[in-house]
This record gives C-alpha cells, sequence and structure tokens, in this order.
C-alpha cells in the first residue's frame, strides 16, 4: 500500500557519480545524450525515438497500467539509490513526451526497519502511445515480449539503458571480463529465445541462458563488443558495469597455433612471423567485422596445428590485440591470413583450397539455388565461375553466403546476384555437376557421387535447406475447445533430381542429421522431393542445424521454430484471439503406456469424445484416433 507521495525536486540536484572524474564524466555523459537526440531527431520521428527507450524500461520492470477510467498509462519504478539515473531518464522521455512526471515514492514495507521504503517513480499521463503499447504488450492480459515491437525498436541505446536496470559485469580479481548477465527471469522459457533471437538479429550476439533464466556472453570476444556498443549511453551513476581494462597475459616465445587445412604453411615459424608484423597491430574489432568474426566461432574445420617461435616484438602485439579485442591467438593469426588474402585471393584450384565450411556452403549453394557458368575464352578454352541470383528480399541471406565465402564470392548486378570470378575449381565442379550439353537443350545439373561424398559438415545441408527448403506447417482448428494444433514438417525441393540421385543424397544426409527424410511425390520437376514425415525428425532436423542457423538469423522463419511458433500464435491471435495455439511435440508422439491405454478404453466406454480423451490424455486428436483404431484391429476395444 502507498503510504505517501513526495515530490522530487529536479532543480536542486547533486550529482555524486562514482568515475573519479565524476564532473567530467557527467558533462560526457549529458553530451553524448544531446548528441544523440540531435542525431535521430534528424533521420526519425520522436516517436521512435521514444519507443526505442520505452523498450528498454518494458523489457525490464516498467509497465503500462490502466487508471480509474481504464485510460493506460507508463510508470516505470527505480531504486532510490539511482535516483540520478532516474532523474537522467526522465529529462530524456520528457524531451519526447512531455507528459512525464517524477516523484519519489514511500510504499509500506514491514521488513523494513522505518516501517516502509522509498523510490523513484516516473509516470506518464494517460496517453494514445501508451494504450497502443499495451495492446502489444499485454495481449493476454499479462506483460510478455512483443518480438515485432523489440526487433523494430531495439538500438544500441535500448541496450544500454536495459542493461543499466538488468545487467551484471563479472570481473575477476586479475581484472579479466568473467560474464556479462542480464537479468531476465521474469520472462517465460518460451520468449527468453525469443529475447535471444532480437539480440542476435540486431546486433549479431549470440548470447546464452543459464539454469536461473538469464541472458549471458561468457567470452571476452562479444562481452568486449557488448561494451563498445553501450559505453556512450551509461551514467555515470553505473561507470562500475563497464569496467573493461585490457589485461595483458604474457604469450610464450614457443607456442602451438592452430590454423584451417586450407592456410598452407611451408615454414611455419618464418610465415606466420611474417604475418603478423605486418597485419596484426591494425587488427580491431569493429561494427564491420565483429558479424564474421564472432559467427566464424560456430565452426568447425578441419585443421593443423603448427609449432612456432615468436619474435619478442610479435609477441607483444599478440598480447596486446589479444588484450583489446578478447579474440584467441589462432584467431588473430587467422584474421592475419584472412585480410592477407583479401588483398591478395590465393587461386581456387580445388576444393581443399577452401576451409571445411566454405566447401560445404559451396556445394551446397550448387546443389541448391547456384549455378556454374562456363564460357570461351581465346587462349584458355572453356572458363567458369559461379552464379546465383536470387529475391532481393534474402538479400541478407545472400550476404551471409558472401561474408563466409569472402573474398571469392561478391555481389553483381544492384545486389540481386552473387558472382566469383573464372577459376580451376569452377570448371572442376562444372565438369562434374552438370552433364554434356546436348544440342539446343539446356544443360542438365546431376548429382555427382564423388562431391556428395564431400557433404561432410552441417553447413552444406544447412545451406540447401535455406536454399531450396521450406518449414511447412499443416493446421487443424477445433472450435469447440478452442485450440488450434500446428505440426511442423521440412521439405528440401529439390525436384530437378532424379528419384535415383535424391535417394543417394538421402543416404549423405543420414550421415549428417538423426533425422529422417522419405522422398514424397510432386507434380513438378522429375517428381520427386526429400521431407520429413515425423514432428520429431523435424525437430531434430533444426536443432541439429541450429549452430550454422544461428549465424544467419535472417532465415530464422524456416530454421527457428520457436520464432516460426510464436510468429503463427501472433498470425492466429489476430483470427481467434481466445484460442490457444498447440504445437505438435516429442511428447505427444511418444508410445502409449498401459495406463494411457486404460483410460483411453474406459472413457470410450464411457461414451466421450476423441477430443475429450485427447485433452484429458495431453494428446493430439489424431493420435488419439489412430491409438483407437489400433486397439479395436487388435480386438481390445
Amino acid at each position: 500500500m502507498t503510504i505517501g507521495k513526495l515530490m522530487y525536486s529536479t532543480n536542486s540536484r547533486s550529482y555524486g557519480f562514482l568515475l573519479e572524474d565524476g564532473k567530467a564524466a557527467k558533462e560526457q555523459y549529458t553530451t553524448n545524450c544531446k548528441n544523440s537526440n540531435l542525431q535521430i531527431n534528424s533521420s526519425s520521428s520522436s516517436t521512435e525515438q521514444l519507443n526505442s527507450l520505452l523498450c528498454a524500461l518494458l523489457l525490464d520492470s516498467g509497465r503500462i497500467i490502466s487508471s480509474a477510467t481504464n485510460r493506460k498509462y507508463f510508470r516505470f519504478s527505480f531504486h532510490v539509490k539511482h535516483s540520478e539515473w532516474a532523474h537522467s531518464c526522465y529529462q530524456q522521455l520528457k524531451a519526447y513526451g512531455p507528459d512525464f512526471v517524477i516523484e519519489k515514492e514511500q510504499t509500506t514495507d514491514t521488513r523494513s526497519e522505518l516501517g516502509f521504503t522509498e523510490r523513484i517513480v516516473i509516470e506518464s499521463a494517460p496517453n494514445p502511445n501508451a494504450e497502443a503499447l499495451h495492446t502489444a504488450w499485454y495481449q493476454n492480459g499479462f506483460k510478455g515480449i512483443p518480438l515485432e515491437f523489440v526487433e523494430q525498436h531495439m538500438t544500441a541505446k535500448t541496450l544500454a539503458w536495459w542493461y543499466q536496470e538488468s545487467g551484471h559485469l563479472k570481473v575477476k580479481t586479475c581484472g579479466t571480463l568473467e560474464k556479462l548477465i542480464l537479468s531476465t527471469e521474469q520472462w517465460t522459457e518460451d520468449e527468453l529465445p525469443l529475447l535471444q533471437y532480437a539480440l542476435n538479429r540486431k546486433f549479431n550476439m549470440l548470447f546464452a541462458i543459464d539454469g536461473q533464466r538469464r541472458l549471458i556472453l561468457y567470452d571476452q570476444l562479444q562481452i568486449k563488443y557488448f561494451l563498445s556498443l553501450v559505453t556512450q549511453w551509461i551514467h555515470p551513476v553505473f561507470a562500475y558495469k563497464i569496467r573493461n581494462a585490457d589485461v595483458h597475459k604474457s604469450i610464450a616465445k614457443r607456442t602451438t597455433i592452430r590454423l584451417p587445412n586450407h592456410i598452407s604453411i611451408p615454414s611455419p615459424t618464418k610465415e606466420i612471423n611474417q604475418i603478423i608484423q605486418q597485419y596484426a597491430s591494425s587488427i580491431e574489432v569493429t561494427n564491420d567485422n565483429f558479424q564474421r568474426l564472432n559467427y566464424a566461432r560456430q565452426e568447425d574445420n578441419e585443421s593443423k596445428r603448427y609449432q612456432v617461435i615468436l619474435t619478442e616484438e610479435n609477441r607483444d602485439i599478440l598480447c596486446s590485440v589479444q588484450a583489446s579485442t578478447g579474440l584467441t591467438l589462432g584467431e588473430i593469426v587467422q584474421e592475419c591470413f584472412h585480410q592477407q588474402n583479401s588483398l591478395s585471393p590465393r587461386p581456387l584450384n580445388t576444393l581443399d583450397d577452401l576451409s571445411t565450411t566454405q566447401q560445404n556452403i559451396m556445394l551446397g549453394s550448387i546443389i541448391g539455388d547456384g549455378t556454374l557458368r562456363h564460357t570461351a575464352s581465346k587462349s584458355m578454352g572453356i572458363r567458369s565461375s559461379y552464379h546465383e541470383h536470387f529475391s532481393i528480399k534474402q538479400k541478407e541471406y545472400r550476404a551471409w553466403k558472401v561474408m563466409k565465402l569472402h573474398p571469392y564470392l561478391e555481389f553483381k548486378c544492384k545486389g540481386t546476384v552473387i558472382e566469383s570470378k573464372v577459376s580451376n575449381l569452377w570448371s572442376t565442379l562444372q565438369s562434374d555437376f552438370y552433364a554434356e550439353k546436348v544440342k539446343d537443350k539446356k544443360r542438365i545439373k546431376r548429382l555427382p557421387v564423388n562431391q556428395l561424398a564431400n557433404l561432410n559438415d552441417l553447413h552444406s545441408l544447412a545451406t540447401i535447406y535455406m536454399d531450396d527448403g521450406s518449414l511447412l506447417l499443416s493446421t487443424r482448428v477445433n472450435h469447440n475447445y478452442r485450440k488450434i494444433y500446428v505440426t511442423p514438417h521440412v521439405a528440401l525441393y529439390l525436384q530437378s533430381f532424379t528419384f535415383k540421385e535424391l535417394l543417394v543424397l538421402n543416404e549423405q544426409i543420414k550421415k549428417l542429421t538423426s533425422a529422417e527424410f522419405v522422398l514424397t511425390g510432386l507434380p513438378n520437376g522429375n517428381g520427386y522431393y526429400l521431407r520429413t514425415s515425423r514432428t520429431a525428425d523435424t525437430l531434430q532436423f533444426l536443432q541439429d542445424i541450429e549452430p550454422i542457423a544461428i549465424t544467419c538469423p535472417s532465415m530464422s522463419y524456416k530454421t527457428n521454430w520457436r520464432y516460426r511458433f510464436y510468429m503463427e500464435k501472433q498470425r492466429w491471435h489476430s483470427k481467434h484471439p481466445d484460442y490457444q495455439l498447440i504445437a505438435s511435440s516429442r511428447n505427444r508422439m511418444r508410445a502409449y503406456s498401459s495406463d494411457e491405454i486404460a483410460t483411453l478404453k474406459r472413457m470410450k466406454q464411457s461414451g466421450n469424445t476423441d477430443q475429450q480423451i485427447a485433452d484429458a490424455l495431453g494428446r493430439t486428436y489424431w493420435s488419439v484416433v489412430y491409438k483407437a483404431s489400433e486397439l479395436r484391429s487388435q480386438n481390445l476395444l
């Protein structure tokens, strides 16, 4: 119960910042906020900027409340010891929504010696924006994650505000960053993956979820990048949340460096020292390369270990780069080779000139949307190159391919085509994947057995699926019980290949995933495609390709089941707001126990409907229908 409100004076405030130079910190923070407001106002409306700030507060403990007349308004609470931060939030909110007020509030608290606790509260007057956002954030009467709103309005400043309210930075005694935490315990197990998705889609960061339902970053690279994004927005009161000292750890003179197989080094000590000296000092993690560096950690390339003796100068350089970026020693050296190859690409003669990941993405692309073009040249005969045309809607996915195959693929024709330069590799693959051209007929793409054996990494299967696959959903609506049942299937639309070729491909797929695909008829192409027939196989396939799929979040509508299920919920909610959407699950695919069979028989004999039995058993309607039919055929019912 609130026992009193005291108006909080904003004119006679004293700032006690935690940084050593409090005045300078305050001035810098104020300047950043002003510059941001000017910058954002010039490019977007004040409503959009306000929504980015509201997004941060609502992701924490902020609420949208109904007044006595059922009009909606915002209410945000802050700990009294963070009053300076609360005042800063108030000033910035007021710049975009002048109906905000700030108050100090006392609330009864029997646990306190004083009998009450104090907090700072920012409230708005009832307004249309609160009405609109209440619809998004409180669909079923309870606060939930409106993914579209979060994805649209989350900015670096949103992230900073959210982190200040809900974040924690754990630092070891030596100064090394141990982990960064976003406290998200208020959100459900279904909502946390949505936040993971949003953070990945917006910032290319891969948060884990711990046992306490918190979002966590454990590695130095991501923590340091996160802090670089939010630092300019951190209020001096929370300076302890951005401690990011460069901890220099000595590097041994003789050490082991692991590099992918395609980087061939005849003289390891000499060549590695040379390339470190040439490129390492310029390495830094930026918005332009963080995505590539972070996602590369999901790759599992075949590699070699090199014993090298590092010069003293290079040890100092590596130590400094490692401390400032969070990259490992092997990643720094690999990045040096990447920079060198970007300037002067190595020739592609065989697949071995590419990494394991690159080989599999390339082969998957040729099986999928890609083509190999061949043109005649005067001096070198027929020469081939890679070509891939796509819809502009899939530009982000194709950018993922270009990033992974850099510098060998690049965008052409206003960004709707990917092409490579001519090289011997494409000529070899062209002769494998295409039959000899018959006069006046198109070339026929085929699946060569010798190349299918090279599909030895899940990147190939994931690429085939993202190129030519779909996540199919079959639905059944039960209007009597207001329930909608959704069953997912994965389809690989490779009907341009023959039945025999798809059989061979399916055998190779079995080596990559335990999910089973079956050949299914289709009235076009060569008449067949591959698909999963069981929900368990569908979910297993999506789980298997997840480490690859998370590096391409733009394709989540077909690779991320939780995201897709959320989108289906939103779609059906607009049609039937009071219906429950239920997804097929492995639990409902489990074998019937003796107790369940007994319950089914008893309820059938009592005249219960199949749907009533399904609800009682936690099964689908059709599962009960099929089981009852099976029992009848065995004279058990």
